[in-house]
């Protein structure tokens, strides 16, 4: 049986993913893991979520994956530099979403979530449309 390396196999699967998420640790090997070549590679129309770190993408490589259609979407959690300056191309691109990049640890977070889900909740049984609604 021939033996298939991780890489090889995750190209594989790149392309024929509608999806793709990186979740990468930040270091030498996986900087610009995602660069032109790899992009390219992408099934056309997938979407692209970065919630590892912003270094494993190189944004421009992404930018015109985004604007020629080969990436469908991209949802960004990390970006580099992180926050991107306000006149970053990928800031203007109608489909590319950028998150605030906050996992959370705040002081009664436990508390903020439930009074929103309460809140939301009380806005789906009237029928009303919900708060922070993504998708």
């Amino acid at each position: 049986m021939p033996v298939i390396s991780e890489s090889h196999l995750a190209g594989i699967l790149a392309t024929e993913a509608d999806h793709i998420v990186n979740i990468l640790p930040d270091n030498l090997e996986s900087r610009h893991f995602f660069d032109a070549r790899r992009l390219k590679t992408l099934k056309p129309g997938a979407v692209f979520y970065n919630i590892g770190r912003g270094a494993m993408v190189d944004q421009a490589a992404q930018l015109d994956a985004l604007r020629s259609g080969r990436l469908k979407a991209a949802w960004l959690d990390v970006t580099e530099p992180e926050p991107l300056p306000d006149n970053h191309p990928l800031l203007a691109e109608p489909n590319c979403f950028i998150t605030p990049h906050v996992a959370g640890g705040h002081f009664d977070e436990a508390g903020t979530l439930v009074r929103h889900l309460l809140k939301n909740f009380e806005h789906y049984v009237r029928g009303e449309p919900l708060c922070d609604q993504v998708m």
